[in-house]
């Protein structure tokens, strides 16, 4: 298999996809679940779809490109996760293939070879999560862009402002899919301070590279009014520190061992026989700051679970890469790489069946039967913070992140609170209103036209009453 992918030949990219689509094939055959990611992202798509602004209307942190593309994929696809899987399987080859040509173009190995597509193809097998259609597999493959053009300031070591301005602009976009991947203007910052000769103007165009797609979008949102809620539900809330952690500290420990551990075995076997050109040695290091801010990328991230870890996967296909060019006997080479990739997809498999039990996956996956009405294909509006009851039904109004709808409804005796609530409420009216805090009954004394659309059925639901 080494063989065959160290062989500079585009076309032999068609095997990469063949062996990611036989290594995938049970998750395909025998879907997991759908996971909360998954959930949140239609839930946001279907409401952004029926035309509902974002953060206006809409009252979630998603980032603007994120959420627009999930719009798009519930055109294309609905609530089907099988279909979302086959597309993210196809955008991790397409990124594979384009790692693999941007390590050839740029000289970064002894040999022109597809070495790093395949073992990016591996490295994307190590949990079941990582085939998702989420906003940071979509934001990752502008960060590849990004670090192309990076490369390019290295290779030249001179200003060349039309990549300098595409690399802050590649981050931007990025970060409008993943906020956490702000994290990579500063890290480009470093590499750039270090190994080039990037004056002051070089840093301003890469600021305003990064700045325009940002200021584009609040001036968009300031022309229709909306400028304080962008504010207050993105950016606010992405620049804040804290983490969900859907999967246990312990559990992504035990997943990534074995990368882990072929990447320090890369690194001491590349500083021991390895020999490097100059330029490679400085792509090396460059390769390793990466590394280093995209673990403070994870850590700065708002999510945490194995997917979070696909920011890792292009450094990591470097080094290892560089460990198995520098192997002189090309059957234990060829034996080792057989050895990961039939490792990592047995792990995977291993511990999605719980046979590891050691890595809990609970918390990620949405829970069956959430509520104890058992309300199903409905309209709803559920007031707390388990998204779980919106896998059977619809979500009204737009208050889907409970985290930042919470100060509204504890604080109904603030006007702007219920007219926010009022509004819509008007807007999108649901029909079943799930409210285990016993929120509604201040708004409906405030509002009596909502009030009257809505009957108590039952400890903490109401029911809509006229729903002509």
């Amino acid at each position: 298999m080494l063989r065959y992918f160290r062989i500079n030949d585009p076309y032999r990219l068609l095997g990469l996809l063949i062996i990611m689509a036989i290594a995938s094939l049970p998750l395909f055959l025998n879907s997991p679940g759908m996971t909360y990611p998954e959930l949140k992202s239609i839930l946001v798509g279907e409401k952004v779809r029926d035309g509902h602004t974002l953060y206006t209307e809409l009252i979630d942190s998603t980032p603007p490109l994120a959420a627009w593309f999930n719009g798009i994929f519930d055109w294309m696809f609905g609530r089907s996760i099988f279909a979302r899987h086959i597309l993210a399987l196809l955008i991790i080859f397409s990124q594979a293939g384009y790692l693999g040509m941007v390590f050839i173009f740029k000289k970064a190995f002894s040999e022109n070879t597809f070495i790093p597509s395949l073992i990016f193809a591996i490295l994307s097998l190590f949990s079941f999560d990582m085939i998702s259609l989420s906003p940071e597999l979509l934001g990752s493959g502008f960060l590849l862009l990004a670090m192309s053009n990076l490369y390019k300031q290295i290779e030249f070591r001179e200003q060349r402002a039309g990549s300098i301005f595409n690399l802050g602009f590649y981050i931007a976009i990025a970060s409008l899919f993943a906020f956490s991947f702000v994290v990579y203007l500063l890290a480009s910052a470093v590499i750039l301070a270090i190994f080039t000769r990037a004056t002051f103007r070089s840093y301003l165009l890469m600021a305003f590279g990064f700045l325009l797609p940002h200021v584009l979008l609040m001036s968009l949102y300031y022309l229709y009014d909306g400028m304080g809620a962008l504010w207050t539900y993105y950016y606010l809330p992405n620049l804040a520190f804290g983490n969900t952690w859907y999967v246990p500290g312990s559990s992504l420990w035990l997943l990534g061992a074995l990368p882990l551990g072929f990447l320090i075995f890369s690194l001491i076997m590349m500083n021991r026989d390895a020999r490097f050109t100059k330029y490679q040695s400085q792509l090396v290091q460059t390769m390793f700051f990466w590394m280093l801010f995209s673990f403070l990328q994870i850590f700065y991230s708002k999510e945490l679970r194995p997917q979070s870890f696909i920011t890792l996967i292009p450094s990591f296909c470097f080094f290892i890469t560089h460990f198995l060019l520098v192997i002189r006997r090309k059957k234990l080479a060829e034996i080792g790489i057989w050895a990961f990739l039939i490792a990592t997809v047995l792990i995977q498999h291993s511990a999605r069946r719980g046979a590891i039990a050691a890595v809990h996956y609970e918390n990620l996956f949405v829970k069956d039967n959430p509520n104890p009405g058992g309300v199903k294909d409905h309209h709803i509006l559920f007031l707390g913070d388990d998204p779980a009851v919106y896998a059977n039904n619809t979500l009204a109004t737009g208050f889907l992140n409970w985290e930042l709808a919470r100060e509204t409804f504890e604080e109904p005796e603030f006007y702007d609170n219920v007219i926010q609530v009022s509004e819509l409420f008007q807007a999108d009216m649901p029909e079943v209103i799930i409210d285990p805090g016993n929120f509604m009954p201040k708004f409906f004394d405030r509002v009596p036209a909502l009030k009257g659309k809505y009957t108590p059925s039952a400890q903490g639901f109401y029911t809509r009453v006229d729903k002509r």
